[in-house]
């Protein structure tokens, strides 16, 4: 069995261990793995694990073709048969659905590296890879101006799908064949449009588990994807569905010993499941453990439960930043696409009322935004940094390992104040709950469940009482006893200094410790979080 070790893997291997310091100064190594969101596909992948292909996948297929051209190329060339069979019968299944379509069929490798090759991509929306054998397809295709056109035609968003053998060739390290034992795969290089994944096909109808599971063990920090007979994979952007008969089956391994699955049922509708940067995020990183225990050694955090700010919470953050000329960076990267205007208007006027005269917005999302010398220099001139509310999961996309998080815990450093409310305060604590990217029901959600650890060894839960999220504040215990867990009702704020950690607004703080009792803090109480 050959053992493939791609590059990024061979990055993530190197530079992805986070730190587990427990001394009296915490050591933050960042996770320095890849832009996650920069991989996602940009257009549409649909995925038939062999069989009779799901009537939802067709519809979905066709659907994502008419949003554009509405031009399909099929590349039957899997199957040794194909050169003798005329374009006609070849695009006979699609003939209802695509009044324009047309056949690509290189007969030699020589003729697929030709320049004009891709030609007929240029044009499509669409393109279908028909079964037949994997390995015929990267012989022909990988490496030339066809693999490149297919992922063009993924960037401009369109629709790329395949059954049997053209599901298999969407993922750059590639289960080619069928070793002589079962848990012995021929691993093989393909065609690199679903990033850092294998997938397999005829799932569990030939029971393909041990074969996946030893190319997922040889290649750490992949997520395996099986997709039964008569059930496809759809990922459509970061989300992923499934529908028909079967089941698509995940596997992965961290470590390259430990494995972990999970299971997702086809269904009638195309309601996401699961999505994709959690996958691979969950894959890269393991189990998460905390980064330091809970406490400061420069500057201060005010963590609000969401739900409004009083006025003293607003003038201590003002204060603590230095009083009503610092200057404050506000993040609203958490809202909703094309709120963050409204969310920064509403932030920065909080504290302009209050008389900050200093208040500056950062509204970029995406890495090379993020990681700009103008916002590095900013953050580095900041003596207060505030996140505003909507959902976690997109400070963790947007910061996670960048210069200008470095630059965040410099204004720490400094003596300043990071804080932030709802989604914001919990972004500042170790563990990241409610993290997940489908919806904030769920208090763990591996993958998004790092914080970016300006106050380590805790997790941050809000609207708490508002939101009877007790019995979820003790699942999370149970299931992360080295963390100290923190809830905090609406309104209410945890201001922590070096020096101590107090209670400022009409709620309660409620901390959480494995094997002790809750405790709950009121207005002007002091408490202790180790």
């Amino acid at each position: 069995m050959r053992r493939i070790w791609p590059p990024v893997c061979c990055l993530l291997l190197a530079s992805m261990v986070p730190g587990l310091a427990l001394a009296e100064k915490p050591v933050l190594a960042p996770l320095a793995g890849p832009d996650f969101v920069a991989l996602v596909p940009g257009g549409t992948l649909v995925l038939v694990g062999g069989g009779k292909m799901p009537a939802q996948a067709r519809e979905a297929f066709v659907a994502e073709a008419r949003k554009g051209s509405g031009k399909l190329v099929v590349i039957p060339s899997a199957d040794t048969s194909s050169q003798a069979k005329s374009p006609a019968e070849l695009l006979l299944e699609w003939a209802g659905d695509f009044p324009e379509a047309a056949i690509l069929n290189c007969a030699t490798r020589d003729e697929a590296l030709k320049p004009g090759s891709a030609r007929l991509l240029e044009q499509a929306q669409a393109v279908w890879l028909d079964g037949g054998e994997q390995s015929r397809l990267v012989q022909l295709y990988q490496g030339t101006p066809v693999e490149q056109g297919l992922k063009d035609l993924l960037r401009r968003g369109g629709v790329a799908g395949g059954t049997s053998a053209g599901a298999a060739i969407v993922s750059r390290v590639m289960i080619a064949s069928q070793g002589k034992q079962p848990n012995e795969p021929w691993m093989g290089t393909g065609l690199d449009l679903l990033p850092l994944t294998i997938v397999d096909h005829h799932f569990s109808q030939p029971s393909r588990k041990a074969r996946l599971v030893t190319a997922v063990k040889t290649n750490p920090r992949l997520v395996g994807l099986g997709i039964d007979e008569g059930t496809a994979l759809m990922v459509n952007r970061r989300l992923m569905a499934v529908v028909g008969t079967g089941s698509v089956h995940g596997v992965w391994s961290h470590d390259g010993k430990t494995v972990r699955e999970q299971v997702w049922k086809g269904s009638d509708g195309e309601k996401s499941v699961d999505d994709l940067p959690r996958l691979w995020r969950q894959a890269a990183y393991g189990d998460p453990a905390p980064r330091g225990k809970p406490r400061l050694e420069k500057g201060s955090i005010v963590a609000v439960g969401g739900g409004g700010m009083v006025p003293e919470v607003v003038e201590k953050f003002i204060e603590l930043a230095g009083g009503k000329d610092a200057l404050i960076v506000v993040l609203p990267t958490a809202g909703e696409p094309g709120d963050s205007v409204r969310e920064a208007r509403q932030v920065g006027g909080f504290f302009k009322s209050a008389g900050a005269t200093n208040v500056k917005t950062l509204r970029g999302v995406s890495r090379p935004e993020v990681d700009s010398e103008e916002y590095v220099k900013l953050l580095g001139e900041a003596k207060g940094v505030w996140f505003g509310g909507g959902r976690q999961w997109r400070f963790v996309d947007a910061y996670e390992g960048t210069k200008t998080l470095e630059a965040m815990r410099g204004v720490l450093a400094r003596g300043g104040v990071i804080g932030g409310s709802s989604a914001g305060a919990t972004i500042v604590g170790d563990y990241l709950c409610r993290g997940g990217p489908l919806g904030n029901r769920e208090i763990i959600v591996p993958g998004y469940d790092r914080g970016l650890a300006f106050l380590t060894g805790v997790g941050i839960d809000q609207h708490f009482s508002q939101r009877k999220r007790f019995a979820d504040m003790e699942h999370f215990i149970r299931q992360q006893p080295a963390y100290v867990g923190i809830g905090i009702d609406e309104a209410t704020a945890l201001v922590v200094t070096p020096d101590t950690a107090e209670v400022l607004g009409p709620g309660k703080v409620h901390v959480y410790r494995q094997g002790r009792d809750k405790k709950d803090y009121g207005k002007g109480e002091k408490l202790t979080l180790e």
